[in-house]
């Protein structure tokens, strides 16, 4: 997929950088050759080793001790250099130590990118976040309902489905916080489903809304704002 998608994108927009960020099921060697031969960045999750966790005993215990001290959890980032033995050269390998009631927890990193480990994580941290976008797709608008016969039809079916995620989406990003981060089960249940009288005329047809309903003074003023927009 990536020897088919990278070399379009890096023609579709040269000189644009393109990261890459993925869990431990996808730390190969190479993946990480590949990376660095069409010069991505990327930060991959890696299995702990005896290596791996031999370089972070110091700063374990460290936190262990910290944590027995205050009763506050603890976090460290920390990097190391590290060359496997079917890799061609060292890479850098970045871990997220944490102590608390709960015991030690230990995360690796492999990663061509530069800045602290901190900084690090939070790039790899963010992976999930598509898969959130994926899964509201999916359930909030109903997206694996392709139940055509046909591949042309189950095609503008998941169309119609995508074009009615960007239109919410469009619409959410114009509300106010923290109704701008809320699920579309919650936008359908308190801004779209509500009941309504419709009155058809020769000139126009009218939605008359309840009187009582409590969003209706958001739901105007977002409107106002995606109409003018």
């Amino acid at each position: 997929m990536l020897l088919r998608l990278v070399p379009r994108l890096q023609s579709a927009f040269p000189g644009v950088k393109i990261k890459l960020r993925g869990d431990a099921g996808f730390a190969f060697p190479l993946l990480y050759q590949f990376c660095e031969f069409f010069g991505i960045q990327y930060a991959i999750g890696i299995p702990a080793n005896c290596v791996f966790q031999q370089r972070a005993q110091s700063r374990q215990k460290q936190l262990k001790r910290r944590y027995r001290r205050t009763q506050v959890p603890q976090r460290s980032f920390s990097s190391f250099r590290h060359r496997a033995r079917s890799w061609s050269h060292q890479r850098r390998i970045c871990y997220k130590a944490e102590h608390s009631a709960a015991g030690t927890n230990l995360r690796f990193v492999v990663t061509n990118c530069a800045g602290r480990a901190s900084e690090i994580f939070a790039f790899y941290n963010d992976r999930g976040e598509c898969e959130n976008r994926i899964e509201e797709f999916k359930n909030g608008f109903r997206a694996d309902r392709l139940s055509c016969h046909r591949f042309l039809a189950n095609a503008f079916r998941l169309l119609l489905h995508g074009a009615s995620y960007n239109l919410v989406n469009f619409f959410r990003l114009q509300l106010p916080q923290p109704w701008r981060s809320a699920q579309i089960e919650t936008l359908r249940a308190q801004l779209f489903k509500i009941g309504a009288r419709v009155r058809q005329t020769a000139r126009c047809i009218r939605f008359h809304l309840a009187s009582g309903w409590p969003f209706q003074n958001l739901f105007r003023s977002v409107s106002f704002a995606v109409n003018s927009g």
